[in-house]
């Protein structure tokens, strides 16, 4: 008899995948809904296995640091994958558009742009639109060091 198979089927994978979930809100996902807990490496190893796993788009324009692990969920970084994804023509859904453009608004509210210093512990801040250095995106790629 073959083991129980613990990961989601290659239909969910496909439509989560299509949602643009990550693996880890995959692996959160599938424990809500099953109460089975599973590894992000599960379910990588899925992935490839049904053909899903193809290349992680990049957007380089809006978001052009090496993000550490541990900063990858940050609302800013989250909301930066967005705009690239609208930039390069990809889909959002209902609820990813209204809060990329609530958060677009803050920035232009607050007059702010986002950094990323990735010896800090959240990572990402907002600071001055002043010091904006992409005209294509709200982020500022130069660290500001205190005189």
């Amino acid at each position: 008899m073959a083991p129980p198979v613990l990961v989601p089927d290659k239909t969910t994978l496909r439509r989560w995948k299509r949602e643009g979930l990550t693996q880890q809100e995959m692996v959160d996902r599938h424990f809500a809904e099953t109460g089975i807990q599973v590894s992000r490496a599960s379910i990588a190893a899925a992935m490839v296995r049904y053909g899903l796993a193809g290349t992680k788009p990049r957007y380089y324009g809006t978001i052009p640091w090496h993000v550490k692990g541990e900063h990858l969920t940050h609302y800013a970084v989250r909301m930066l994958r967005l705009l690239g994804r609208r930039k390069a023509g990809g889909d959002l859904n209902n609820l990813e558009a209204l809060r990329l453009d609530s958060w677009l608004e803050m920035l232009d509210r607050e007059h702010a742009v986002v950094g990323y210093d990735p010896d800090s512990e959240d990572g990402f801040y907002y600071i001055d639109a002043k010091y904006r250095d992409s005209k294509d995106a709200p982020i500022r790629t130069k660290r500001i060091h205190a005189a």
